[in-house]
């Protein structure tokens, strides 16, 4: 599929979702196929294939013999946010990033082991705080491996989306994340930087982006304020069938 058709295809999909999330359908079955395309102007390959991206996201079921079938707590946002600005939004709280500090420095063992560097490479590391109201939600330390960089102006830019630093700062297309999520208590500077007793329970998560050439780019760890964010996932149970 060519990223022309690709984006026609989400768009479509967006125009479909919309229709999930302000009507409801007896049973939540979709109309036809056939409807559903005459509705929205499209012809019916077009509409397949949106619908089997909706299910493969899980938004849908489709059965055959029976027909499609719309899953509204799919469409609860907290199942879809990536970045950590629009899940505190929709929270209700006023999103804002700030950047604690910046370092060029050698590269840890553990880091160098994941992201292919040899042993001392240096890379950047920063230190965001994602807050809510004001207040500590998410902190993040990001690795970056100085080689893979083309600018190093990296503080002028927001942090806001990490596909923007991935593409401007180092040329490269963002594929997917791997995340790796553990729990733990707070002690210390992290429990000072969060402003949270020491001994309280949060989530960690480690996070590695890969390229589409499946190399890995940036390393990141998240410790998560439970008080303004909280880790919620869906599985697609179709897709173990």
């Amino acid at each position: 599929m060519s990223r022309t058709n690709y984006s026609a295809y989400v768009a479509i999909k967006n125009k479909i979702l919309e229709i999930f999330r302000t009507e409801t359908f007896e049973k939540n079955k979709l109309p036809s196929e056939a409807a559903l395309a005459n509705r929205l102007g499209i012809s019916l390959v077009t509409l397949r294939e949106s619908l089997m991206m909706l299910a493969l996201e899980g938004y849908i079921t489709k059965r055959h013999g029976s027909g499609n079938y719309v899953h509204p707590s799919t469409l609860d946002y907290e199942n879809r946010s990536y970045y950590f600005t629009e899940y505190i939004k929709r929270k209700g709280c006023q999103p804002s990033i700030k950047l604690l500090s910046q370092a060029w420095q050698p590269a840890e063992e553990e880091d160098a082991k994941i992201l292919n560097l040899e042993p001392g490479e240096e890379v950047l590391v920063n230190r965001l705080m994602y807050l809510a109201d004001g207040n500590p939600a998410v902190y993040t330390v990001m690795r970056v491996p100085a080689a893979y960089l083309i600018r190093r102006d990296v503080e002028h830019m927001s942090f806001r989306y990490i596909h923007v630093l991935i593409r401007d700062y180092m040329n490269r297309d963002v594929a997917h994340a791997l995340n790796e999520y553990e729990p733990m208590v707070v002690q210390g500077e992290l429990a000072e930087i969060l402003q949270m007793e020491e001994g309280a329970a949060i989530d960690c998560s480690h996070q590695v982006f890969y390229d589409v050439a499946d190399d890995p780019v940036v390393c990141n760890t998240h410790y998560f304020n439970p008080e303004y964010y909280r880790l919620r996932t869906l599985q697609n149970w179709d897709l173990g069938r």
